[in-house]
């Protein structure tokens, strides 16, 4: 252990390990199978660069993000390591290069995706190498009951059989006892040494406020906050709303998600990474990787689908180890909306046979055939030729790329995006040029209100049955306006490719897997019920009720988090009726948020909101959508 010593401090300039990480390592460099359990900001990527670097050979990291391999690929190269990535997007000469280079060119890590394993030129240089270690981040993604399942993963056991004596190292943040269990069976880890850390974070503290205006809430968080923030919201068009208001009340801030180019990604996490701008306002894509330690409050104002996200989210706010805030905001509207997405829209066994049997006919699958054939695939299209439920008939797809039915290339789910860049004036002077060029661009502006604001989705299919254009037009237009500067676009032709990897059977098919479409429907309304559990508690520590979820039940109360610090009311029945009075005579006058009934009333808000939350129990007001209360 004396070298791992000099190594760390060669390399990183540490002179001590983090908690757990000298045993982790001392277990891999034993030869063993191992699972390192780490929370956020826990050291992760040490316990298997360290030891690689300890021993001859080269170290093969499987890593689910582009963005995350990119990140770590360049903080090795900078301390002086060798290491290389297999990413998307390259020739076959180039991999072959790249594959020469990590044979003999004497490389200590070789990063790439589980889908990479898939390819036999990659499987045979792998064969001819000197593997050390197999390292597998985000570990859990192997798991079918885990939150970030990738069927790919489940291709990582041919390392296994190339390499059936190199050791593994699982590495994860958030996995419950079941899915830890499901990892390991999965990666066919030989008696492996599991190394669990406490998931407590002592310096984070955990809050929770039902919150009708969540920007006068956010504003109040952030105006005094002298370090960084992410403030966590569900979809692309929220970042560049919310992002301008808060500039707009004097808070710097940017915004990202993933239908930003991967230049402007970069630009505005450099940005945010050295406090030019103090708060990234994001979707759940501003995620792995992010290794920032100045972030004091993390805001999520959408309640997350499970706390495995919410808890990885929220654990990237106070990483230097000083205090920290991971808020989520919430209101009765919020609660509705997460139970339709992620639990009332749950396809079920019957719906996956309807799906999966349509999907057959509308490429002409012939029974007892089409294993292994691809497909260019519109999901759009698909949804309008057979009048589909759009959300159901998404889910159900991707419960079928799950279960290892079909499977989805990357792109799925992702939309053709298109902003102008010019003013209004100097586009209508440029469409003045072709009619072709002006019917279609003008059709555009009537349809998308914003797109001169942010890059904004477009229908391909839409826009060509309003102007009676081809979609082969239509793309040549938007090709032109983005090569004279008109427009900057992302084009997604096609949604996805699609891949039977099964032959048709149609029910008998998805019969084989109706009990994991079952255990699978009950796993995400477990989750969904959790999180809901979660926000409604008022009596159980914050922290204490996210570390017992990961199954730690010996920690104790944090003192810090809101139901920790919350004074316990000294309102008598009498008061607390006597509030309830004044906020029903407001109530006569006007509709009013709770915010606007706090400021006019001399109670403290925590009763306030207890008033409004008896009152709503007992129907006697009611919210309306602007999140204003009104008498029933």
């Amino acid at each position: 252990m004396t070298n791992v010593q000099n190594i760390l401090t060669k390399y990183w300039g540490y002179t001590s390990f983090k908690p757990m990480q000298e045993e982790i390592i001392a277990s891999v460099l034993d030869g063993k199978d191992t699972v390192a359990l780490l929370p956020t900001g826990g050291g992760k990527s040490l316990c298997f660069q360290v030891p690689a670097l300890a021993m001859e050979g080269i170290c093969i990291v499987i890593s689910p993000l582009v963005a995350l391999m990119g990140d770590q690929i360049n903080t090795l190269k900078e301390r002086g390591i060798k290491a290389l990535k297999l990413t998307g997007g390259i020739s076959f000469d180039e991999l072959n290069t790249l594959l020469d280079n990590a044979l003999y060119g004497n490389y200590k890590f070789l990063y790439l995706s589980p889908e990479r394993l898939q390819q036999e030129i990659v499987q045979n240089y792998i064969k001819q190498m000197n593997v050390n270690l197999i390292a597998v981040d985000e570990a859990h993604c192997i798991s079918q009951w885990g939150n970030d399942f990738r069927p790919a993963y489940k291709n990582i056991t041919l390392l296994r059989d190339i390499h059936p004596l190199v050791p593994i190292i699982a590495l994860t943040a958030t996995a419950t006892p079941e899915v830890l269990e499901d990892t390991i069976s999965e990666l066919r880890m030989e008696l492996p040494t599991v190394f669990k850390n406490s998931f407590v974070r002592e310096n984070l503290s955990y809050q929770v406020f039902k919150e009708d205006d969540k920007l006068y809430r956010t504003e109040q968080l952030l105006k005094n906050n002298s370090g960084s923030a992410i403030v966590y919201v569900r979809n692309r068009k929220s970042t560049i709303e919310i992002s301008d208001q808060l500039n707009s009340l004097g808070i710097s801030a940017t915004f990202y998600h993933g239908g930003i180019s991967t230049k402007e990604k970069a630009q505005k996490l450099e940005s945010w990474r050295n406090e030019r701008v103090s708060t990234m306002v994001a979707t759940n894509a501003f995620g792995m990787g992010i290794d920032h330690p100045n972030v004091r409050f993390v805001i999520h104002l959408q309640i997350p689908e499970s706390l495995e996200s919410y808890f990885q989210e929220a654990g990237r706010a106070g990483r230097d180890g000083e205090y920290a805030s991971a808020v989520l905001l919430y209101n009765e509207y919020d609660k509705m909306n997460v139970k339709q997405q992620f639990v009332e829209s749950l396809p079920t066994t019957s719906d996956l046979k309807k799906i999966y049997r349509t999907l057959n006919n509308y490429f002409q699958i012939p029974y007892g055939e089409g294993e292994f054939t691809k497909h260019n695939f519109s999901f759009s299209e698909f949804c309008k030729t057979y009048s589909l439920n759009t959300l159901l008939a998404y889910n159900a797809l991707n419960s079928l790329d799950r279960l290892g039915i079909i499977q989805l290339s990357q792109e799925f789910g992702r939309k053709s995006t298109v902003q102008f860049l010019i003013s209004s004036e100097q586009v209508l002077s440029y469409f003045e040029k072709d009619i072709t060029v002006s019917v279609i661009g003008k059709t555009i502006l009537r349809i998308y209100g914003g797109i001169f604001e942010m890059p904004t989705a477009i229908n391909l299919d839409l826009i060509a049955s309003k102007t009676g254009q081809s979609i082969e037009t239509i793309i040549s237009v938007l090709k032109k306006l983005e090569h004279d500067h008109v427009v900057e676009m992302m084009l997604q032709i096609t949604d996805a490719t699609l891949t039977f990897l099964v032959p048709r059977e149609d029910e008998k098919t998805i019969n084989v897997i109706s009990r994991d479409v079952e255990a699978l429907n009950r796993k995400k309304t477990a989750q969904v019920n959790s999180v809901l559990h979660y926000i409604e508690n008022n009596k159980t520590c914050r922290s204490l009720q996210l570390v017992s979820y990961f199954g730690e039940t010996t920690a104790s109360k944090c003192g810090i988090c809101s139901v920790c610090k919350t004074p316990s009311s000294n309102l008598s029945s009498k008061e607390m009726k006597h509030l309830a009075k004044q906020i029903l005579a407001l109530l006569e006058g006007d509709d009013l948020s709770s915010r606007e009934i706090s400021e006019k009333l001399t109670f403290a808000e925590t009763n306030v909101l207890k008033a409004i939350h008896l009152l709503m129990d007992a129907e006697k007001i009611k919210i309306n959508p602007k999140n204003q209360y009104y008498l029933n």
